[in-house]
């Protein structure tokens, strides 16, 4: 194991982006001041499975998957195969493609709200189109929201400066936030606003599981006062299970948004739900040049397949149990409060010192040392886990983790945590959960 990274062909290419792309990059998390910069990869080259490797010919066992899309693994083959055979042809056209009709009737098999669909291409664009549905059918502005919902005005318009920036003042008062495990507040909510409410959007699911009771409460909260219940499977989906979190709590929403898991890494996203509310989004402003991009369509009709042949929800979930007794077993050997919760198939890990930033060097420490060791996870953030990871990427996680977690025991007891760090200013990316 060398003593440090090579990364040189990642910081300079980072190093013309700078200069080329506001932010240096498309995605707020997947800039390198979340990792551990200048001793983390930054630039991908090609990907197999569960394995990435970077510009620098670096290979690493991959559990931050483009941040969650990929869910049967990289160039999977049933999936590769249905984007060539469509590839050949055509993309898009000015007619619509029947993969269009085909991946809704999936949708509407395996999702359980889902009666009718729309297609868009990103987790913003779904929310706030869902956003804009509950309100015509409602009549009512307000929405109650509990996390994140991407970057769309509608949900940006909760944030203070400096995210909040650019965002008409007047949009402020329409969204409210609540804790998404505290039905009192939600309650107290309902009762202030319930007439003004069009809609609670909520993620059971992220980082950590809502408690059942409260799911269920929830869906009687809504129902109690006339409020669509709207769900966010956009990371829970096809990942929790075929039908996303709404299947594995038993709870049905009124409308939900999908995209990452849909289509293994494909740009595409829906929102659905039942027919009395969705089908009002015909007649309102939701439009996108590429809804039917044939492309995605027939990349997640594979993937709806591939979930309901073989056992990739069981897989992912076996592994991921492993995984997390793995991690929270080492914290414990280390001596170091190191733990991982939340859902087994999508788990959270964090550091418990009592020190915000002996916490935020830590994280530093251990992503530059497992990224040495061929294992990329990320800051805070979920460990996605693909239905490709087989035991010898559990076993290669683990062993690294193992060495890792006692480099930072070295550290912490040495007090001199800038002596093991190889790596630049970190910064804390804005993260979903």
């Amino acid at each position: 194991m060398p003593d440090r990274l090579n990364v040189s062909k990642s910081l300079e290419i980072w190093s013309r982006a700078e200069a080329l792309i506001a932010g240096g990059s498309q995605t707020n998390s997947k800039r390198p001041s979340a990792y551990a910069p200048g001793a983390y990869p930054i630039y991908a080259d090609r990907s197999q499975g569960c394995r990435l490797w970077d510009v620098d010919g670096n290979e690493y066992v991959d559990y931050v998957l483009g941040l969650g899309p990929i869910t049967l693994g990289y160039c999977y083959p049933a999936v590769d195969e249905a984007i060539r055979e469509q590839l050949g042809k055509g993309i898009v056209w000015g007619l619509l493609s029947p993969l269009e009709v085909e991946c809704a009737e999936l949708l509407t098999e395996m999702v359980p709200c889902c009666e009718m669909v729309r297609y868009l291409k990103g987790g913003a664009e779904v929310t706030t189109a869902a956003a804009r549905i509950a309100r015509a059918y409602t009549g009512r502005e307000l929405i109650l929201n509990s996390g994140y919902r991407g970057w769309a005005d509608v949900w940006s318009a909760a944030h203070e400066p400096p995210l909040g920036r650019g965002i008409p003042e007047c949009l402020r008062a329409l969204v409210k936030s609540f804790p998404r495990d505290d039905l009192n507040v939600l309650e107290d909510l309902l009762k202030k606003w319930g007439n003004k409410v069009a809609a609670v959007f909520v993620d059971e699911a992220g980082g950590s599981e809502a408690p059942r009771e409260v799911v269920q409460g929830r869906r009687e909260l809504c129902d109690k006062y006339g409020v669509l219940l709207v769900y966010d499977e956009i990371v829970s989906g096809f990942r929790m299970a075929p039908g996303g979190a709404q299947e594995y709590y038993g709870v049905t929403p009124d409308l939900a948004c999908f995209a990452k898991g849909i289509a293994n890494g494909m740009p595409l996203a829906a929102v659905c739900g039942k027919r009395e509310v969705m089908q009002l989004a015909k007649d309102l402003l939701i439009s996108i040049t590429y809804g039917g991009e044939a492309l995605s369509l027939a990349a997640a009709v594979a993937c709806m397949k591939e979930y309901r042949a073989r056992p990739v929800h069981d897989t992912i979930r076996a592994t991921g149990q492993k995984l997390v007794d793995g991690f929270n077993a080492l914290g414990e050997k280390h001596g170091v409060p190191f733990c991982a919760s939340g859902p087994v198939m999508m788990s959270a890990q964090r550091f418990a010192y009592d020190d915000a930033k002996l916490n935020e060097d830590c994280w530093t420490l251990l992503l530059q040392e497992m990224a040495k060791r061929g294992v990329l996870i990320r800051r805070g953030g979920l460990l996605f886990i693909t239905f490709s990871h087989d035991d010898a990427a559990v076993a290669q996680t683990l062993t690294a983790l193992d060495e890792s977690l006692a480099v930072v025991r070295e550290a912490t007891d040495s007090g001199d945590m800038a002596k093991h760090l190889d790596t630049g200013d970190v910064q804390q990316s804005f993260r979903r959960f």
